[in-house]
């Protein structure tokens, strides 16, 4: 009995982690591209499907070409280039082109007309989507299939669902060291606080600007690749995880990596519990939370730009 209630309590517990895994790579990059363009990108979230539907379409083509005759090892190399590496390739390609056509002449509007207009653009992309790859939910569980399960008392979890935990967790640490310890990290913690002061000593503070958006766009796209092998995807998701970004940004604080580690993994685990428990709250659950974050510390858990 002990041992079942142990069981329950960790496929609970990493389901959480999962979940927070999702939320931190999508959540990361609309914090960042708000923190250091002052542009609230409601799009954002549509780049996590793109780079699930593009992972799809790889995963797809990949098996029907060679199949088995690459052997685990060979294969599950193939599936960590294409979904680590191709897929946040690809979408931050697109995503530079939509930046340098789309979001560019939105820079400097207040952020209601940001909203709006960015709102459009995410309603463009869904379309766009549903028109490339179909209205119908699409799976490509190869990869998750690969690695199989382990077995707990309380039955199986996936080992696909692990590795996004360990692969997020990789990620969280390589933008902590690249913003507390290399240069041009601290020069984009620096531009976030006073652009127009680093202005002054001769950086080009729009190749910055490019590179934090490229960073945030492919942060979404690995999201959405990792969270292909064990789900599927269905046209109205991009609206669905824009809410939880936003939950994301507004628990964690603005422009705070620290805040979207924390408010991603809280998240996460009230999502994982709530779905467990009272399934039917579940949403309910991070709205009450969000409501009381904003009622006790309105700038987020760690927020550095004020509100």
């Amino acid at each position: 009995m002990v041992q079942q209630l142990l069981s329950e309590q960790l496929v609970i517990i990493l389901n959480g982690l999962s979940g927070a895994a999702t939320l931190f790579l999508l959540g990361t990059g609309l914090s960042l591209i708000y923190g250091m363009l002052n542009f609230m990108n409601l799009a954002h979230a549509a780049f996590l499907p793109l780079g699930a539907y593009l992972a799809a379409s790889l995963i797809q083509r990949t098996v029907g070409a060679v199949g088995g005759s690459l052997g685990f090892i060979g294969l599950f190399v193939v599936f960590l280039v294409l979904l680590l590496v191709v897929v946040p390739a690809i979408v931050s390609l697109v995503g530079l082109a939509m930046e340098r056509t789309a979001f560019k002449p939105l820079y400097g509007l207040e952020d209601d007309y940001q909203l709006l207009a960015t709102f459009g653009i995410i309603l463009m992309m869904e379309d766009a989507m549903k028109f490339i790859w179909g209205g119908q939910p699409v799976s490509a569980t190869a990869p998750s299939n690969l690695l199989g399960s382990f077995t707990l008392p309380s039955g199986t979890y996936p080992w696909w669902a692990v590795l996004t935990i360990l692969v997020t967790a990789s990620v969280a640490g390589t933008l902590y060291y690249f913003f507390e310890k290399t240069r041009l990290g601290k020069i984009t913690l620096a531009m976030a606080e006073d652009e127009e002061a680093v202005s002054f000593t001769g950086i080009d503070t729009r190749s910055i600007h490019l590179k934090v958006f490229v960073i945030g766009i492919s942060l979404a796209a690995l999201g959405g690749a990792l969270y292909l092998p064990t789900a599927s995807m269905t046209t109205g998701l991009a609206l669905e995880f824009v809410i939880l970004a936003f939950a994301v940004l507004v628990i964690g604080g603005l422009g705070s990596l620290k805040g979207a580690i924390a408010a991603s993994l809280i998240i996460g685990m009230v999502q994982a519990y709530g779905s467990y428990y009272v399934p039917v709250l579940e949403l309910a659950l991070v709205f009450l939370l969000m409501a009381v974050i904003m009622l006790i510390k309105p700038t987020g858990l760690f927020g550095e730009i004020e509100a």
